[in-house]
């Protein structure tokens, strides 16, 4: 397999993820008997297009703005050094499960399927779950494909 391929391989495998755990998050709440599946799918759809899309926009942000200072020399001048930079790009990296959970939450509130504890917990586990999985699966075949 050529090089290209497989880094397209890896590219297929994210979004064929993301694809996949969306439909099964809404199966699991329409399973739950929390609301019917035609709604859990577009509270699951919206709120990851919506998570990934801000997510992935501070962690493009934020890599970005720390490679220019690596261009330019500014990391040099940072006021707390190597500690301030590691924990910038531990921020970027973290922002996306935090905001798709925050975002699950508000959502699973406006379309009035769950609210109270039952509704935290599921916008923790199910934010944890895509970001480990969806991060977690082309990490892997990146690494047995290359």
């Amino acid at each position: 397999m050529s090089g290209v391929a497989r880094e397209w391989t890896v590219v297929w495998i994210f979004f064929v993820a993301v694809f996949g755990l969306t439909i099964l998050e809404a199966f699991l709440i329409s399973r739950k008997g929390w609301t019917g599946f035609g709604k859990s799918l577009a509270f699951s759809a919206l709120t990851n297009f919506i998570g990934f899309a801000v997510g992935f926009l501070v962690l493009f942000v934020v890599f970005g703005v720390v490679l220019a200072m690596a261009w330019d020399g500014s990391l040099e001048r940072f006021p707390l050094k190597d500690y301030g930079i590691g924990a910038t790009l531990v921020f970027g990296v973290l922002f996306f499960p935090l905001f798709l959970m925050l975002c699950k939450r508000l959502f699973l509130q406006i379309f009035k399927i769950q609210a109270g504890k039952p509704a935290w917990l599921f916008s923790l586990a199910s934010s944890l779950v895509i970001f480990v999985i969806s991060y977690g699966l082309p990490v892997f075949a990146a690494y047995f494909l290359m």
